[in-house]
C-alpha cells in the first residue's frame, strides 16, 4: 500500500498537470492568457470559448477556465453567442469593470421578428437582469376575440395590434400584440392567445404610447434587437478566494469547482498565494 508521502506526491503531480493542461499553455489552452475577439467582443475570462475544455487527470470528462454556464460560441468567427435554458443569444458587448454582457435574441434578425420563448437563467449561471438596467415587453401571439366558443373575451378598447409586415390587414385575421408590461390591460382577455411571453429590453426602449403606428410597426423590432442587458456575479467560496489571490477558477462540466489556476503554472486547492500553495503541494 502506498504511503502517505507517496500519495501525496501524487496529488502534487497530478495539481501540476491540471494546471499545465488548463492555465499555462499557449493561446490554444483552455486558459487562456489573452482575450480571443469574436464579431467586436473580446472573450475573456469568466467568460470562456465553448471550444477550449481540457482533459484532466484523475477527473471524469472536462473542464473548463471560468464561470459554469458562460462558455461562449465564435460562430463563423464573426458572432459570439451565449446560449441561456437552451436558447441563443448574440452577444454585442461584455463590460468587464461594471460586470454586465449585452445580448440579443439570435433568431431577431431583420424584418419582423416574433419571439417564441421567454428569457430562461438557469439557476445554476451566476447572471441576473439588473432592475435598472431593463423594462418589459409582453407577447401576445395568434390572438382571436368574439370566438363562438369564448363570446366573453372581447378585445380590450386600449389595445392595438401590431402591423410590421402588413400584419391584421385581413379582416379575422388573429391578432398580435407587444405591450409593455405597464400597458397591459387587466382582466382574461390574454386566454384568446394561442401564446404569450414576457421578455425584457434595454431600460427606454420601451414606447411612452403602445397604440403609436411605429412602434406597432417596426418599433418593437427595434427594441427587440437592441437586446438586453445582464449582471453577473462575482464567485464566492472557494473561487472568491482564488481570484482575489489572483488566479483564475476551474470547473468540470458539473459545476463543480475543480481549483485555483496560477499563472506560475501551478494549482492551489483554494489561491494563488505562496501559503495556500504550500499548503496544496503538502496535500493539506
Amino acid at each position: 500500500m502506498p504511503s502517505l508521502l507517496c500519495r501525496r506526491r501524487l496529488l502534487v503531480f497530478l495539481h501540476a498537470a491540471t494546471a499545465v493542461a488548463l492555465c499555462c499553455g499557449d493561446d490554444a489552452s483552455a486558459c487562456r492568457r489573452r482575450p480571443y475577439p469574436c464579431g467586436g467582443v473580446d472573450i475573456s475570462y469568466p467568460f470562456y470559448l465553448a471550444s477550449d475544455t481540457r482533459a484532466v487527470p484523475g477527473q471524469d470528462g472536462e473542464s473548463f477556465c471560468g464561470y459554469p454556464g458562460l462558455a461562449v460560441t465564435c460562430e463563423d468567427g464573426s458572432r459570439a453567442v451565449l446560449k441561456l435554458g437552451g436558447d441563443s443569444y448574440a452577444v454585442s458587448r461584455i463590460d468587464y469593470a461594471n460586470l454586465t454582457v449585452s445580448l440579443a435574441d439570435a433568431a431577431a434578425g431583420d424584418g419582423c421578428p416574433s419571439v417564441d420563448h421567454n428569457v430562461t437563467i438557469p439557476p445554476d449561471v451566476r447572471l441576473f437582469l439588473p432592475i435598472s438596467a431593463v423594462d418589459y415587453l409582453f407577447f401576445f401571439a395568434n390572438c382571436s376575440f368574439g370566438h363562438p366558443d369564448k363570446p366573453e373575451t372581447p378585445k380590450p378598447s386600449t389595445i392595438k395590434p401590431i402591423t410590421c409586415g402588413g400584419a391584421n390587414k385581413t379582416a379575422g385575421d388573429r391578432l398580435s400584440f407587444v405591450l409593455p408590461s405597464g400597458d397591459v390591460p387587466p382582466g382574461d382577455w390574454s386566454s384568446a392567445c394561442r401564446r404569450i411571453f414576457e421578455v425584457p429590453v434595454l431600460r427606454g426602449a420601451a414606447p411612452r404610447d403602445a397604440q403609436d403606428p411605429k412602434w406597432r410597426s417596426d418599433g418593437y423590432g427595434k427594441a427587440l434587437r437592441a437586446g438586453f442587458q445582464l449582471g453577473w456575479d462575482r464567485s464566492s467560496g472557494g473561487c472568491s478566494r482564488c481570484e482575489q489571490s489572483g488566479g483564475k477558477c476551474g470547473y468540470i462540466p458539473a459545476g463543480e469547482f475543480l481549483g485555483c489556476l496560477c499563472t506560475n503554472g501551478r494549482m492551489g486547492g483554494g489561491g494563488c498565494s505562496s501559503k495556500t500553495l504550500a499548503d496544496s503541494s503538502m496535500g493539506t
